[in-house]
């Protein structure tokens, strides 16, 4: 059982879970920790950002760079690997303007914001990825488990940032 890749990945994206449910709950717990706690969690959240991208340079290089021999990728193929590495980098980007935004302009509700942006485009773009025979079903599943949980607790804290709960 937990010699099987796929459980293995459902274990670590769980734990990959752990320091979001923490931050996001001492955020809503602990009002005089809040403004580091949300730094810690656009922090983090930036840098899964970034490796969820960059899963999308995996997808398409896994193709370009072993080829089966004697295949030709078609223009359409060709197509949706350039998008693929593409997309790879869009991630990362929006982690890091909101690292920007949270650092450099002091405006962490606009951070955790386009976090929430970034990880619900990411998971759009792989269900469509899904249509077009990139991303595996078992993948989507778990990526969608996964960020329902963490687009939650960014939800949670930016209402708590936002109704005045929390100050950021």
């Amino acid at each position: 059982m937990f010699q099987k890749p796929f459980f293995i990945a459902v274990l670590l994206a769980a734990a990959g879970l752990i320091p979001f449910i923490c931050v996001g709950a001492v955020v809503l717990l602990d009002p005089l920790e809040t403004p580091i706690a949300i730094q810690v969690l656009i922090s983090y959240g930036a840098v899964i950002l970034s490796f969820l991208g960059a899963v999308h340079w995996g997808f398409a290089l896994r193709d370009t760079a072993h080829p089966l021999p004697g295949a030709e990728m078609t223009p359409a193929m060709l197509g949706y690997e350039r998008q693929l590495l593409v997309f790879g980098v869009l991630p990362a980007l929006i982690g890091w303007v909101a690292l920007l935004a949270m650092i450099h302009f002091s405006a962490p509700v606009l951070a955790v914001f386009l976090l929430l942006l970034g990880f619900f485009l990411t998971v759009v773009v792989e269900t469509i990825g899904k249509g077009r025979g990139v991303v595996a079903g078992n993948y989507l599943v778990l990526r969608w488990a996964i960020s329902i949980v963490v687009m939650l607790i960014l939800l949670l804290v930016l209402f708590a940032v936002l109704s005045g709960m929390r100050v950021g």
